[in-house]
């Protein structure tokens, strides 16, 4: 992981929107433990409040994939957030469906 980010993490993330930064950052990477028996699917919101996501309406602006019961570690996103991020975990890509994950995000 790299040094020059800060770590946020949520533990059992699901399908309620959950602000993970409240502030403008950037996103430098995910780790992601899919705890499910399917497809789960991350969906990253620039929000500043969870209030403002409705999770399976409002759609995301970035969504990471984690193959069933394993983990993923994607690096270099380097994802602009100007009002924070709001993450849920879904089992579709824009649905509200939980698949709980365990979360790990680097952000600056």
């Amino acid at each position: 992981m790299p040094s020059s980010y800060s770590r946020v993490e949520s533990d059992s993330l699901g399908a309620t929107a959950v602000l993970l930064v409240g502030h403008a950052c950037t996103l430098g990477w995910v780790n992601a433990v899919n705890t499910t028996g399917a497809l789960a699917h991350i969906q990253l919101f620039n929000a500043a409040l969870a209030a403002d996501v409705t999770v399976g309406t409002t759609l995301p602006d970035l969504v990471i994939t984690s193959p069933l019961s394993q983990a993923v570690f994607v690096t270099d996103i380097d994802c602009d957030f100007p009002l924070g991020i709001v993450a849920a975990s879904t089992t579709t890509v824009t649905g509200n469906s939980a698949a709980t994950q365990h979360l790990k995000i680097g952000v600056q």
